[in-house]
């Protein structure tokens, strides 16, 4: 029989199906921020860092950053899932059932990832070769992919915990986790790029290096506070022995937005790879500028990681209404803090640039990305929300119809059009992005807002083989 049938005494924890919802939110969304915040910071680190090596060392990262990002489609769209049936648990009362539901998420994840990671390593000079002509970038980036494919499964490992934690309703955990990550990896890399002290000099390999080390640092952190009980997931050996059905019930809704990511991200590589038919400078620009833009939108993430967590915690605890009505308040909210990002990154564009490394032609073309790249900022913002709230509902597959049909049928054309047909360079793949963009915020948006009146509140929340038995009181 199933796990979810263990019961444990209650233990007093934050309620978000009553109450403020605006206090839900704040208490959601600021600690999620600030572990997306810390998620992104090595990043940024990192391109600074590299950026002294030069414009090859830039375009290498770039190029590697968007084929590691491809691959991690997949465990995002299990960790979606995981974390969607942790929140509606927790939603329900059901402790037990929400630890189980973490612990399988962890199982799938790592079984992906050490796959691809042994394998990555293994074909790293080939995935080089697809993705560029210029040898030098080839053979730095194989570099880059090797060390990263070593620490692969630690990658994914702290965000799928971040997921699941997220779902019950504790962030601050894995903002703990993800904290003493960057500010490790942040720490350590100069060492290790340059061979400062008795630190080896590792080139372009020592900034990977140094992320994987900081992500075992903040696993090890995370999952000290799952199997002590200090959080409400309190994981132990059995939950994270495999449960074939719930396993499958994971993967039938984590699939559409797997799909959903692979299709983004699929579609960033062919773009990266029209970028790169103009030489290193346009690649490594729109490298910098897509992690900028990236980091800008932590507000959203936060918001978005909290509506997931309200959204299900709601449905779950029978208040559909309720749940609209958090969405409804996060769409303005996020309005509010993007616009101004938006604008604040327009007016610095180039001060932005130039400090990542890009000087000369480079910081005017990268400039020229990030000024065109922001247009489209805070409707790429309200998409991924509004995205969060069709997850956070169990209801995964229309983000990925409006990702799809944007991406592929209109933006990757109207990118190779644009670019190389008409001329236009790579600023006719920035202005496809934005443009993509806008038209996937408008898409989701009516598709939301026409569905969620009765649709939402119709939901069925189906966890699997525990609703097919009747709870232990109501048995005869």
């Amino acid at each position: 029989m199933s796990v979810f049938h263990r019961h444990r005494p209650a233990r007093a924890h934050y309620d978000y199906t009553k109450g403020s919802l605006g206090w839900g939110l704040a208490r959601l969304a600021l600690p999620s921020c600030g572990e997306q915040i810390a998620w992104n910071l090595d990043a940024v680190v990192e391109l600074y860092w590299v950026g002294r090596l030069g414009p090859e060392y830039l375009a290498a990262v770039s190029l590697c950053f968007m084929v590691t990002f491809f691959l991690r489609a997949i465990p995002l769209g299990m960790r979606i899932a995981g974390g969607a049936l942790v929140a509606q648990r927790v939603g329900a009362g059901d402790d037990e059932g929400a630890a189980l539901a973490a612990g399988q998420s962890i199982v799938l994840t790592i079984a992906y990832t050490v796959a691809v990671g042994f394998l990555g390593y293994l074909v790293s000079p080939w995935m080089m070769a697809l993705m560029t002509t210029d040898a030098r970038v080839q053979e730095l980036g194989t570099v880059y992919f090797r060390v990263s494919f070593v620490f692969f499964v630690f990658y994914d490992g702290i965000a799928t915990l971040a997921h699941v934690l997220r779902g019950a309703g504790e962030p601050g955990y894995s903002l703990a986790g993800m904290a003493a990550s960057a500010a490790t990896a942040t720490a350590i890399m100069p060492f290790f790029v340059f061979g400062w002290g008795p630190a080896p000099e590792m080139g372009i390999g020592g900034a990977p290096f140094a992320v994987g080390v900081g992500r075992i640092l903040g696993t090890s952190i995370v999952m000290g506070f799952l199997f002590t009980g200090r959080s409400r997931l309190h994981l132990r050996p059995a939950d994270l022995r495999p449960d074939w059905l719930l396993c499958r019930r994971i993967l039938a809704l984590g699939w559409p937005a797997a799909v959903q990511n692979l299709l983004e991200r699929g579609s960033n590589l062919i773009l990266v790879r029209i970028l790169s038919l103009f030489g290193p400078v346009p690649v490594a620009a729109f490298g910098i500028t897509n992690r900028i833009t990236n980091v800008s939108r932590m507000p959203a993430f936060g918001v978005q990681a909290a509506l997931r967590t309200l959204v299900g915690q709601n449905l779950g605890a029978g208040l559909p209404d309720r749940a609209v009505q958090s969405v409804r308040l996060s769409m303005w909210l996020t309005a509010l803090f993007m616009g101004g990002v938006a604008v604040a990154l327009f007016r610095f564009a180039p001060q932005v640039v130039l400090f990542f490394g890009l000087s000369g032609e480079g910081a005017e073309v990268g400039s020229l990305c990030l000024r065109i790249l922001t247009v489209g900022l805070l409707f790429e913002s309200a998409r991924r929300v509004l995205a969060g709230a069709f997850h956070g509902a169990a209801s995964t597959k229309p983000p990925m119809i409006v990702e799809g049909l944007v991406r592929w049928v209109i933006e990757v054309p109207a990118s190779y059009l644009a670019a190389v047909v008409l001329g236009v360079g790579g600023a006719g793949v920035w202005w496809s992005i934005t443009g993509g963009q806008i038209l996937a915020s408008a898409a989701l948006f009516g598709w939301f807002f026409w569905w969620s009146a009765e649709g939402l509140k119709a939901q069925p929340v189906r966890f699997g083989r525990r609703d097919e038995a009747p709870r232990a009181e109501e048995a005869p």
